[in-house]
This record gives C-alpha cells, sequence and structure tokens, in this order.
C-alpha cells in the first residue's frame, strides 16, 4: 500500500478546515491554545493551517466523535502519539 505523504506547502484557512474536519472554529483554537495542532502560519486575521495539521485535527476528531473520549484522554493519545513519531525519527537518523 502506498502512503500518500501530505504536501507541506498547501494550506487551508480556517473556513476550509472546519468544512474538512467538522470541527467547529471554537474547537480548532482551543486545540491551538492547548498546543495540540498549529497554524502553519498566521495572517493576522485569520490562521492558515497545512494539511499536517489538517489530518491531526481529523484524527482529535474521530476519537472525540466516534470513541466519545474526553479531552484528557485525546492529550494523551495525541502526546503518545508525538512520542512514537520522534522514535521513529530517531530511529530513522541512527540508520
Amino acid at each position: 500500500m502506498d502512503t500518500i505523504e501530505p504536501d507541506p506547502h498547501r494550506t487551508h484557512s480556517m473556513e476550509v478546515v472546519v468544512k474538512l474536519t467538522g470541527s467547529s472554529r471554537r474547537k480548532i483554537v482551543f486545540y491551538c491554545r492547548q498546543g495540540v495542532i498549529r497554524p502553519a502560519r498566521d495572517s493576522g486575521e485569520d490562521w492558515l493551517f497545512d494539511e499536517e495539521a489538517v489530518a491531526r485535527l481529523r484524527h482529535i476528531e474521530t476519537l472525540r466523535q466516534q470513541h466519545r473520549m474526553n479531552w484528557a484522554a485525546i492529550r494523551t493519545i495525541v502526546s503518545l502519539l508525538d512520542q512514537v513519531e520522534a522514535l521513529r525519527e530517531e530511529l530513522r537518523f541512527r540508520r
């Protein structure tokens, strides 16, 4: 199975991210303030998000809506996923 890498140069406005993820603007701002997603750029009036942030937000919304996880569980899972990715990067570096 081929893996599709997100385009790091493609960005989406807040309104597009709301449509792509089904999340509300308020939740996206909350997640940004909690540090679990980050805007790729802050254009002053509107944040722009890269595809990695959109994918992460979709994952968060899946955990919240389909698996009915609370914020503490989501925060823990996101932290663990970040740690796994850091370990993967370290392994790639050592090879």
